[in-house]
């Protein structure tokens, strides 16, 4: 990408914060995707992982406080997942990993505990005052953990029966996520969604960039995802197999 290409593509207040700082330059002037498409790098986040986040400040800031919020769950992001940046493989090099994660400790199983129930809360409480509807998940119901090989199968279980059409192996949760489609943005907040791929791929989650560009709405509402991105920072994804089921796997 040239400067003349970043400035047709890119809100002009993203053009200095990005010539003067080599490092993020250096990242868009090698971005060769349909620019039409994608003005931003897709794997933006991950260039600056491990302690350069906090480039993307000057950009964000331009947003006021919502930025700020964007960007503090970024840094809260990449702190979660600094001692799994990196791999070192027999002969001894290292890289990077292709996308954020965090590792899930026993010792916060209770926080886990509380981050799922308070999610559960957060969807139930949408249901009701946003969509009309019965909330959709019991708020007393199991909490399972699943690791290893067990999680691993059960993903896969719940993904084949997506891909394949059969039974549903989730909760229907669809209406939600029509009803985020259909929020607006802030006044002069509109041009982070230029960032919706590079938030994605930052765990290929869109859960988590909900949450991230929460801020960016037109709402006074809280934040529903809050307690996604807390079971995310512990290392957990949250799947629901029945109403009175949540299936938490590391």
């Amino acid at each position: 990408m040239t400067i003349e290409e970043c400035r047709e593509y890119l809100p002009e207040g993203w053009i200095a914060p990005i010539q003067n700082d080599p490092v993020l330059w250096e990242i868009f002037e090698e971005h060769e995707y349909d620019l039409e498409q994608e003005a931003v790098p897709p794997f933006l986040i991950q260039e600056l992982r491990d302690g350069n986040i906090d480039r993307l400040r000057p950009i964000l800031s331009l947003y006021g406080q919502p930025g700020l919020e964007m960007l503090r769950g970024l840094l809260e992001i990449d702190e979660a997942s600094r001692d799994t940046a990196v791999s070192t493989a027999p002969d001894g090099q290292t890289a990077y990993a292709a996308y954020f994660f965090a590792r899930f400790s026993e010792a916060r199983r209770q926080e886990a505990i509380d981050a799922v129930r308070a999610y559960i809360r957060a969807i139930n409480r949408l249901y009701r005052e946003e969509l009309d509807e019965e909330a959709p998940l019991d708020e007393d119901g199991e909490i399972e953990f699943l690791s290893g090989q067990e999680g691993r199968d059960f993903e896969e279980k719940v993904r084949m029966a997506w891909i394949n059409g059969g039974p549903a192996q989730e909760v229907d949760l669809d209406e939600l996520l029509e009803w985020y489609q259909d929020l607006t943005y802030r006044r002069d907040c509109e041009d982070i969604s230029l960032l919706s791929e590079a938030l994605y791929h930052i765990s290929c989650d869109f859960y988590l960039s909900y949450f991230l560009r929460w801020p960016m709405f037109d709402t006074e509402r809280e934040n529903p995802f809050l307690g996604y991105f807390e079971l995310w920072k512990l290392g957990l994804h949250v799947h629901f197999p029945a109403r009175d089921r949540a299936v938490l796997v590391s």
